[in-house]
C-alpha cells in the first residue's frame, strides 16, 4: 500500500526512462516468452538504477496473458537459468551457489515427481537447454558485468526470499 523500491516491475506495467534504455539496452529477445522483464530489472539493478512500486498506478492489460502450463513450464526452466548465466555476479554466485542450486534441484525433483504431466516434462527440458544456455549468456555476461556500478550488499538489500 505504499510506494517502495522493488527489484523489478512487471514488464505488462512498467516504464523505462530513456537513460536507462541507452545505458543497458532493452529487451533481450533470447528472453522469449519469461523473465525479459526480470532481465531487465537485473541489469538496470546491476547499472545502479532503482525500479520503484506505485500502488496508486493504474495499469490497463488489454491481451490475453502469455502463459501457458506447457510452454510456459518450458521457458521458465530454461530462463530462470539464463537469468543466473547473464546477471548474477560471481561474487554473489561464490556465496550463494548452495541456496541457488537448492532452489533449481527442487525445480527439478518436483518435475520429476509429475513426470506424468506434461507441463513437468516440459519444465525438465527447459532446466537442460538452460544449462546449455550458459553459452549463449556468457558473451552476455561479460557486457552486463561490466556495467555494474552497486557492490553486493547494494544489490541484495532488494532481493527477496520468497514466502
Amino acid at each position: 500500500e505504499r510506494e517502495e523500491r522493488v527489484f523489478s516491475a512487471c514488464g505488462g506495467s512498467s516504464a523505462y526512462k530513456r537513460p536507462l534504455i541507452q545505458k543497458i539496452g532493452f529487451l533481450d529477445d533470447d528472453f522469449f516468452f519469461s523473465c525479459e522483464d526480470v532481465d531487465i530489472g537485473f541489469r538496470a539493478n546491476l547499472a545502479g538504477w532503482q525500479t520503484i512500486y506505485v500502488p496508486t498506478a493504474v495499469v490497463y492489460h488489454k491481451l490475453k496473458a502469455t502463459g501457458g502450463a506447457v510452454t510456459g513450464s518450458y521457458y521458465d526452466g530454461r530462463n530462470f537459468l539464463y537469468l543466473i548465466w547473464k546477471n548474477y555476479p560471481s561474487s554473489l554466485l561464490r556465496q550463494q551457489w548452495r541456496p541457488i542450486l537448492a532452489a533449481q534441484w527442487h525445480i527439478t525433483r518436483e518435475a520429476l515427481r509429475h513426470w506424468r504431466g506434461e507441463a513437468a516434462r516440459a519444465r525438465l527440458r527447459g532446466q537442460a537447454a538452460g544449462l546449455w544456455g550458459i553459452f549463449k549468456m556468457w558473451p552476455k555476461r561479460k557486457q552486463v558485468q561490466a556495467l555494474r556500478t552497486v557492490d553486493d550488499g547494494e544489490l541484495t538489500a532488494v532481493f527477496t526470499t520468497p514466502d
